[in-house]
């Protein structure tokens, strides 16, 4: 019995903590772990669904590589399931080939179905927090009218006033962007936590916050998407569950 309770122990405070030098949760206190994946076998975890070109996704030295083909105009991407409302997310990347990585936050939309809820950039000096809004239908539009753009040989049409006002129209929000330098070939550890519709987003030291309109939505699964024909590596996943971290009295 002594052997077992300390077993369960160790788990739960796996669940609860962080470790030390890593980014620490700012607004929120995670709970329940959700997910746990340190890529260390040599095959892709069962759970873990590659897309975008063949081969792009490989497991590497004990990581997932990800690597976009120069050519690759949007960049492959690879997805998790995760099930949960209000998340603390940690893991790392590094870029040994200079490019972008889209960390995703997918759950359900507002105006229906599914859809990408936050995005965190990380590129060439810089990491950045976003937001996409609007219908899928709007979306779906967007994208015949770009790619018959594209046959034509022609730039698709800039958003109107009116179509910018419409909260169906769909667009992705800039909500914080500060500089960071990620793409110098080392390991940076990435924290982002998700509270109602509260976001923070930690890369090192660099903290960016923002106060979305979509994110308090059940979510569903997370994505990383390599981008610029850059290489990324990504090791380290955890997933909690979270409750807002009640501000210290003074």
């Amino acid at each position: 019995m002594k052997t077992i309770a300390h077993s369960f122990c160790v788990l739960l405070l796996s669940a609860l903590t962080l470790s030390a030098g890593e980014p620490q949760p700012l607004i929120s206190k995670p709970g329940k772990l959700l997910l746990s994946e340190e890529f260390s076998g040599a095959a892709m975890p069962a759970k873990w669904q590659p897309g975008g070109r063949p081969k792009s996704f490989s497991i590497v030295d004990g990581a997932l590589q990800g690597i976009c083909a120069p050519d690759d105009s949007h960049g492959p991407a690879i997805c998790v399931p995760v099930e949960g409302r209000d998340l603390t997310i940690g893991f790392s990347v590094k870029f040994t080939k200079p490019g972008l990585v889209l960390f995703l936050v997918d759950g359900e939309s507002k105006f229906g179905g599914t859809a990408h809820l936050l995005r965190v950039a990380l590129g060439n000096k810089f990491a950045a927090l976003q937001q996409d809004r609007g219908s899928l239908e709007s979306k779906k539009e967007q994208a015949a009218e770009k790619a018959k753009a594209a046959k034509e040989g022609r730039k698709p049409a800039p958003p109107t006033k009116e179509q910018l006002a419409d909260p169906k129209f769909y667009r992705t929000e800039m909500l914080d962007r500060k500089t960071a330098d990620v793409t110098d070939g080392q390991w940076h550890s990435v924290l982002v936590e998700i509270c109602g519709n509260d976001a923070v987003a930690q890369v090192d030291g660099v903290v960016l916050r923002a106060k979305g309109s979509v994110f308090d939505e059940k979510k569903a699964r997370l994505y990383f998407l390599i981008g610029l024909g850059g290489t990324m590596l990504v090791d380290d996943v955890k997933v909690w569950e979270n409750t807002p971290r009640q501000p210290e009295r003074k």
